[in-house]
């Protein structure tokens, strides 16, 4: 990943970068996206949640990244979502606190991150968060759990994925989003019972890194 010589205060990254990636962020969206990135960074070294330590490299690395979901999931509004192994929060909760109306879960297994969590959803007056700490063979093993409209991951290994069972957790209307930090392995990559419907690949803000999502809809068939 390589960066421009200069980058602005993080509030401008926030503002002009969310502009150029055609979303509208509100003063109190990008507020919120400068207090989690305070307490991401107070809290990264008892946590180790990003290897990122600048507020600048944050916000285009982690937030600025995140947005780019909404390049392909515009019908978000009262939506529900899981966000799957979501580390310190990413996509799922940026994409919260822009749509507070999104319905969300925070799935991962290391405590640590759902204690850093929980915090920042409580810090942000932040409603409608749901916090599962398991693994996500372990989640779809419980006797009773919900049905999502969306699935979102941001770094899922090929090999984990082949074994993820979403049919298990999305509707039958549901869709999956995944997001790639290339084009090389995309098209090999197996996802059971599920057609592509909209891809969105370019560069993020600041930053000389192409990014692919893709979001895909289950096949009625399957």
């Amino acid at each position: 990943m390589t960066q421009q010589k200069y980058l602005p205060e993080p509030s401008i990254i926030l503002l002009e970068g969310s502009k150029a990636l055609g979303i509208q962020l509100t003063e109190e969206a990008i507020f919120n996206m400068l207090r989690y990135i305070d307490l991401l960074k107070s809290w990264n070294s008892k946590f180790n949640l990003t290897s990122i330590n600048e507020s600048q490299k944050i916000a285009v690395a982690h937030f600025l990244d995140s947005l780019t979901i909404f390049m392909v999931w515009r019908d978000h509004a009262n939506v529900s979502l899981l966000d799957i192994g979501t580390g310190a929060g990413f996509p799922g909760l940026v994409l919260k606190i822009v749509d507070k109306s999104i319905w969300l879960t925070l799935l991962d297994k290391n405590p640590k991150r759902i204690v850093f969590l929980k915090l920042v959803a409580n810090e942000l007056n932040l409603s409608g968060v749901s916090f599962m700490n398991l693994p996500f063979q372990d989640f779809i093993q419980k006797p009773v759990h919900y049905l999502y409209d969306t699935v979102s991951f941001r770094a899922m290994p090929k090999k984990v994925m082949r074994f993820l069972d979403l049919d298990k957790v999305l509707n039958n209307s549901g869709s999956l989003i995944r997001m790639y930090s290339g084009l090389a392995d995309i098209d090999k990559t197996e996802l059971r019972g599920f057609r592509e419907i909209e891809r969105w690949t370019g560069c993020l803000p600041y930053f000389e890194f192409e990014r692919t999502v893709i979001r895909y809809q289950r096949n009625d068939n399957d």
